[in-house]
């Protein structure tokens, strides 16, 4: 017999202040009825913007806000489906669901025909939460996306309730670095992924269970070789074991200075070098 689930339904990227309010309200009723909570999100970005956290992350994140349950949906595969249907034969006869947490806007379904009165007419409780404000304004993905992409990663912050963050496993770079001393860490991003601007941030390394100091660079590594896609590389300050094909989640913290291409290879790991004695101080005033 299926499961008695309440859920919530939305994209959730960013998974910001507003969707942790969503969290919070939906473990609460599923509690109060000895009922399963469950997220239902989808892949990639509803209205075909790069992502602010892609599916890794964001199940990361479902984590550590105390959810144990969730499906996460191509969006091509439903946006066809009108609502009643989806409603009748996904959310009621295949997941059980009884009740439903959602925010001022939603919406759903084949031309986001479906609301909470088609929830209500088909036997789903619902229950609407507010917009979360903040400095008179709404928490919301689009917002914080524009904050990322000026670089202004500490309001990004505010709204999203932590830090900006990447995830993957690590991949082997050219292995320069190694030869001045300064032990780096390689990820490749996907094209749909939101970057703030190319350039030097003050990062935290989080692997198995670990954080490490670091200045990260994201951006196509103009001195070095020029790549048509941009990758990110973070210098970790001081020691770190061995990380290579391991999985690691960088937190961007502060903007340090825009992506430059040096004159040799030796400038550029003198400047390495001074990012991160930058970013070890920026990072120490930010604790």
């Amino acid at each position: 017999m299926t499961a008695t689930r309440i859920i919530t339904i939305g994209n959730f990227d960013g998974v910001h202040l507003g969707h942790q309010a969503l969290f919070a309200q939906l473990k609460e009723w599923a509690l109060s009825l000895h009922a399963e909570p469950m997220v239902l999100s989808f892949s990639g970005n509803t209205k075909g913007r790069r992502v602010i956290t892609d599916e890794r992350m964001k199940e990361w994140y479902f984590r550590q806000y105390g959810l144990e349950n969730w499906q996460i949906l191509d969006f091509d595969q439903w946006k066809n489906v009108p609502a009643e249907d989806f409603v009748e034969d996904f959310l009621k006869h295949e997941l059980g669901v009884v009740g439903l947490v959602c925010g001022p806007d939603f919406r759903f379904g084949k031309d986001q025909l479906g609301n909470e009165f088609t929830l209500i007419g088909r036997g789903i409780a619902v229950k609407k939460l507010e917009n979360q404000i903040l400095d008179d304004l709404r928490i919301s993905s689009s917002g914080i996306r524009k904050y990322l992409e000026e670089g202004a990663l500490e309001q990004a912050e505010k709204r999203m309730g932590h830090s900006f963050c990447l995830m993957g496993d690590v991949c082997h770079g050219k292995g320069l670095a190694h030869r001045y001393g300064l032990p780096t860490v390689n990820l490749t991003l996907s094209e749909q992924q939101l970057l703030p601007p190319f350039g030097v941030y003050a990062a935290w390394v989080e692997a198995e269970g670990r954080r490490y100091p670091a200045a990260a660079n994201i951006g196509v590594r103009p001195t070095v070789e020029q790549s048509e896609t941009p990758n990110l590389e973070a210098h970790i300050l001081g020691a770190a074991p061995e990380l290579y094909g391991r999985e690691i989640r960088v937190e961007l913290k502060s903007y340090l200075r825009h992506e430059m291409k040096f004159e040799s290879e030796e400038q550029l790991f003198l400047q390495i070098q001074k990012d991160g004695e930058q970013s070890k101080a920026r990072l120490e005033m930010l604790k």
